[in-house]
């Protein structure tokens, strides 16, 4: 299912800026129908959860390309709350470990994408996400 309607910011925290993987995601999303606001590379976490706030984005999305990715998770989860953000869902993606998926999911990240994940497994995910925050989640895929 399309939401059509969805609204991202997508972006790079810290030092990372390996930005092809989430330049690539920013063309799927769009041509999925979503919203995409794309802040590029090096941002802080409160810059990322202003943007958001500012945005009323459904959820951030940021790329990691290096092990860093537990910390910032904690960073980003808190500057959205600071920001007033609170309802604002955290996906990450890039080189994420599978084996870390559930204490990012402890931290407050809603959804994370490693290497071997598709594009459809993601839209699936997102549209979910998109839903649940809008409180139109469907219970049946009928």
């Amino acid at each position: 299912m399309t939401t059509g309607q969805g609204r991202c910011v997508l972006g790079m925290v810290g030092s990372d800026k390996h930005n092809k993987g989430i330049r690539t995601i920013a063309r799927i999303f769009r041509d999925h129908g979503l919203e995409v606001v794309y802040i590029g590379e090096h941002n802080t976490s409160q810059q990322l959860a202003a943007v958001a706030v500012h945005e009323d984005a459904d959820f951030v999305g940021v790329s990691f390309s290096n092990g860093n990715y537990l910390a910032r998770a904690a960073e980003i989860v808190g500057a959205l709350d600071e920001a007033g953000g609170a309802d604002i869902a955290v996906v990450l993606g890039g080189l994420i470990h599978s084996e870390d998926v559930p204490e990012l999911n402890r931290l407050g990240v809603a959804e994370a994408f490693g290497p071997t994940s598709s594009p459809e497994d993601i839209l699936e995910a997102i549209d979910r996400l998109i839903e649940r925050r809008r409180g139109t989640f469907e219970t049946s895929n009928a």
